[in-house]
């Protein structure tokens, strides 16, 4: 039998005397920042608590997108810089990504051309990175791209175009590169607190959460990309910017089938909270989401309200045929909005980054989204350049293909219904660095995502399975 993956990496993380950069958070910044170093050509570990994508990173809508919320807003270079970032996502990850065309029905004339006009600026901003060319649709091309949309009276709508991704397997894939690299990317290894010696951080006290085995590792700097938990590691610093995390929940149904009848994706561009709703084909099923709760604290495992799962299934009522007792899952993910202030609703704040170093050298990435991580890590790199001293080294990543690079191509693509786990949990051990039935059932293959039922009834055999692996026997 194979060795445990797991002891390599974890020696590796023991032995190395003094490292470049150490990245705190194995959520899409943190990997996307962590290879951006390792593919510089610096000594980078990046070290995670719970699974990659544990969190937030997981539960996104699984779009790659612009952002057409933020163009209404009149953020323009967010909107551009995301579209770039697009572009970018769908050429170097290919394997984990694809384009998706929306429709968008209208009810207005008003508004049929008013949304057309928003959708020519977003494929204006794109340029020649652009997927496919925005169109007006009749009410009879209407009914064509969406068979099973019924709101009354519509007057034709806008088709445009965005991607669709697989998340989670978008982090591993980052995960793989980094180790195939000669650098470390661990999950399940916590950092407890950081080292400082003079009053400025040169490293981390880890703690193997298996073994509960505890050390220390020494770098010329440290990355806090720990997403919706940044400010936890902020706390006892002297910041030099006043920017703080607010999350937000945002909440997902999920329904068998298409309920849509089209391999085309629903928006609705304003719901009754003023969000953006989507009705999009996922994996045999159909992903509806997503609301924007304020919440009060960061959670590692946020649940859907009764409020927010009613919300969903109204708003989708008034557009398409929804039988709530079809719902096969539901789960919600907690965005790391940046706000200066208070606000009353966190709909109005930005998915914009921000970069604070604060005075004993720790480097916080904060808020953005998956979208733009390749280029959120980039600043951050080049932050830190400025910030210690590093020799200078060009960021790579806009041309590196993750599969070139030592990243494995998904066990299925980014539109297939969800495999059965079972013949491959040891691909999923061995390869892609699973640990727990929930790493294979909520990230590694869809399930939790997809079936609240087929994962309850599938958790114990991988667990005993899983364990065997572990132990060796």
């Amino acid at each position: 039998m194979l060795p445990d993956p797991r002891i390599s990496l974890i020696a590796q993380a023991q032995n190395e005397k003094l490292w470049d950069i150490i990245v705190i958070g194995g959520g899409a910044t943190g990997l996307a920042t962590a290879w951006d170093a390792a593919s510089r050509g610096y000594k980078v570990a990046l070290l995670e608590a719970n699974d990659f994508a544990n969190a937030t990173s997981s539960r996104s809508t699984k779009l790659i997108h612009g952002g057409v919320r933020y163009l209404q807003k009149g953020e323009i270079g967010l909107v551009r810089e995301a579209l770039e970032e697009r572009h970018l996502l769908l050429n170097n990850a290919a394997a984990f990504a694809r384009p998706q065309r929306f429709i968008l029905p209208t009810h207005s004339p008003l508004a049929k051309y008013y949304y057309r006009f928003g959708m020519w600026l977003y494929d204006t901003l794109a340029g020649h990175q652009n997927i496919h060319p925005a169109q007006l649709l009749s009410q009879k091309a209407l009914h064509e791209a969406l068979p099973q949309y019924s709101k009354p009276s519509p007057t034709g709508g806008v088709a445009y175009s965005d991607a669709q991704f697989d998340d989670a397997a978008l982090a591993v894939a980052f995960a793989q590169c980094i180790n195939a690299s000669g650098n470390l990317a661990v999950n399940y290894l916590s950092v407890d607190s950081l080292l400082t010696q003079n009053h400025k951080v040169h490293g981390v006290h880890v703690r193997d959460t298996e073994t509960q085995q505890t050390w220390k590792m020494r770098s010329k700097l440290v990355i806090n990309a720990t997403g919706i938990f940044s400010d936890d590691f902020r706390q006892s610093t002297a910041s030099s910017i006043h920017w703080k995390i607010q999350t937000s929940r945002g909440s997902h149904i999920v329904v068998p089938g298409n309920a849509l009848g089209s391999t085309n994706a629903l928006i609705i561009p304003k719901t009754t909270d003023g969000r953006v709703l989507f009705a999009i084909p996922w994996k045999a099923h159909t992903l509806i989401g997503t609301t924007d709760v304020a919440t009060e604290a960061p959670e590692l495992h946020p649940i859907p309200s009764e409020q927010e799962i009613a919300f969903l299934v109204n708003e989708a009522q008034c557009a398409f045929q929804l039988d709530p007792s079809t719902i096969t899952s539901s789960w919600a993910g907690l965005r790391p909005l940046v706000s200066r202030a208070q606000k009353s609703s966190t709909a109005a704040l930005s998915r914009k980054h921000i970069i604070d170093i604060s005075s004993n050298g720790l480097i916080s990435i904060l808020g953005g989204k998956w979208t733009t991580c390749r280029k959120m890590a980039e600043d951050t790199i080049d932050a830190a350049i400025k910030s210690h001293s590093l020799s200078p080294k060009a960021c790579q990543t806009k041309q590196r293909v993750l599969t070139d690079h030592g990243a494995l191509p998904p066990l299925h693509k980014v539109d297939d219904p969800p495999i059965d786990p079972t013949p491959h949990i040891h691909e999923f051990f061995h390869q892609f660095y699973a640990r727990t039935p929930d790493d294979i059932l909520a990230r590694r293959t869809r399930h939790a995502m997809l079936d609240s039922q087929t994962t309850k009834a599938l958790t114990p055999s991988i667990a005993a399975t899983l364990e065997s692996l572990k132990s060796g026997t």
